[in-house]
């Protein structure tokens, strides 16, 4: 009886996990693609902060 007090939150943290990386994989492009946007090379090279004058 004690293996179902394992085995039952074991399964609901399982399912959990597969419907969370479910949800995330079919956002994936998107959420890399507003990465590269906002922190990319070019818009850091437009930032004064982040250039020196030699």
């Amino acid at each position: 009886m004690y293996w179902l007090l394992l085995v039952i939150p074991g399964g609901l943290i399982a399912l959990n996990v597969y419907f969370e990386k479910k949800r995330k994989g079919s956002n994936e492009k998107e959420q890399v693609q507003e990465l590269f946007t906002s922190d990319g090379a070019a818009n850091k090279a437009q930032d004064p902060k982040h250039s020196k004058h030699f």
